[in-house]
């Protein structure tokens, strides 16, 4: 049987949505992430002006706690169509090793039966499989960046792989409940202790930020430790695993595959989500720039997050039905996106490695310390992702998959362990 390692190979057809929406959904990755490598590097912070006071409304609003669960629904959307093509080759492959098939003798529905459930299973393995290698991949990111969510996305795959691959939806949308509500108490908990303790704006946490000397080993086991916990917190009391199950019950419609089918449901949901999200934002909006904390925001603001999310890749997916020619093909900004969304853990990896060579060494060597606005960080964060619009567009030129992408298939292929297979149903 031919294996289908990921979604993101090179064969099979693929939907210029999501490619798209992956490209720029890491424009607001990378525009998310800035304010973390700012605080890494210890930069000092320049006065709040206009402009830096404008951008954080702009980016609490619209990007923050928005971005992660976009990722994450494409994460998977792209999990569930795997799975989908999986099955549906693996059922094949099996039908055609039963006695007598390639006689011309039709299956009996008892066997139709045996091989999707075969073809399941191996499904369910390959997902379990890649999420375990993704997991490593992780771990040896977080060394460099401790908020590092590739890692606890293979947790997800790991843990949920039989759920997704045997479609149990009505059990996905209860846990998803569940952590809905448990993620609204906790936070709504830890925001009550923060207002008693008196740390209610941006600017008191920033003033608490330890200034101790940090050196390579202690920099890479404090990014670990982090990680580590960080990644269970989110696998529990974050909306990664409700955005997950939410794109890939996704993948088993053509809302994102053939979006230029519902325009007008799809412009709905795109502004609808989006200015939900935003008026779910505003108290979070006030504390960034100065203002208290309520007690209620971050709850408030993680379930708008996800509604703005909605919106996201409603919008970046209806962006997309208008970009492709007579022949399919995606011509401009659309194509450069969609370079990117194929090649999406290379250029997110990139990304780390080209805010560390910013923050991280060239103050090391240069001596020079940075002084930078919310505005500047920003300007750093579009500097970046357009470096990896290059990258992936030289990629795309001389025909290469990205690199990660390609080490990943290849490590989840040569893992595979061959499993007893039940013997068929007799036919009658």
């Amino acid at each position: 049987m031919k294996l289908v390692t990921s979604f993101t190979g090179s064969k099979g057809v693929r939907y210029p949505s999501p490619d798209v929406a992956r490209g720029f959904m890491l424009l607001l990755i990378a525009l998310a992430n800035v304010p973390t490598w700012v605080y890494l590097a210890r930069s000092s912070t320049s006065p709040a002006d206009t402009i830096d006071t404008a951008w954080l409304w702009v980016r609490t609003l619209f990007i923050d706690q928005r971005s992660y669960p976009l990722f994450a629904m494409l994460f998977g959307f792209g999990l569930m169509t795997m799975i989908n093509r999986r099955i549906a080759s693996g059922t094949q492959s099996y039908l055609q090793s039963l006695p007598g098939v390639e006689a011309g003798r039709e299956p009996t529905s008892q066997e139709e039966s045996w091989a999707r459930e075969q073809a399941t299973v191996d499904a369910r393995r390959l997902v379990r499989r890649r999420g375990a290698w993704m997991i490593l991949f992780g771990a040896a990111h977080a060394m460099l960046f401790d908020s590092d969510v590739i890692g606890l996305y293979g947790l997800v795959a790991v843990v949920f792989a039989g759920w997704v691959a045997h479609k149990h939806w009505k059990r996905a949308a209860v846990v998803s409940a569940v952590i809905v509500v448990a993620n609204v108490v906790v936070t709504f908990i830890v925001g009550s202790l923060m207002v008693s303790q008196g740390t209610t704006s941006s600017t008191a946490m920033r003033e608490e930020t330890d200034g101790s000397t940090v050196t390579l080993l202690s920099y890479i086991s404090d990014g670990l430790t982090s990680w580590a916990g960080g990644t269970v917190r989110g696998a529990l009391l974050s909306m990664v695993v409700p955005a997950m199950f939410l794109g890939a019950r996704l993948a088993d419609t053509d809302l994102i595959a053939h979006p230029e089918r519902h325009r007008r449901l799809l412009t709905v949901v795109g502004l609808g989500g989006l200015g939900l999200g935003a008026v779910g934002g505003i108290a979070i909006a006030v504390q960034a720039t100065g203002g208290p904390l309520v007690v209620w925001a971050v709850s408030f603001d993680r379930v708008a997050g996800l509604v703005g999310a909605c919106g996201w890749l409603a919008l970046l997916a209806l962006y997309a039905a208008g970009g492709p020619r007579a022949d399919g093909r995606l011509t401009g900004l659309r194509k450069l996106a969609s370079n990117v969304g194929r090649r999406s853990m290379t250029a997110y990896l990139s990304q780390s490695f080209l805010f560390a060579a910013v923050f991280l060494a060239l103050p090391a060597l240069t001596g020079i310390e940075l002084h930078l606005g919310e505005a500047r960080a920003a300007g750093i964060a579009v500097a970046v992702w357009l470096v990896t619009v290059g990258l992936c567009t030289v990629l795309e030129r001389g025909g290469h998959a990205g690199p990660f992408e390609t080490l990943l298939r290849t490590a989840v292929a040569r893992s595979e362990r061959k499993r007893p297979r039940p013997a068929p149903p007799s036919a009658s």
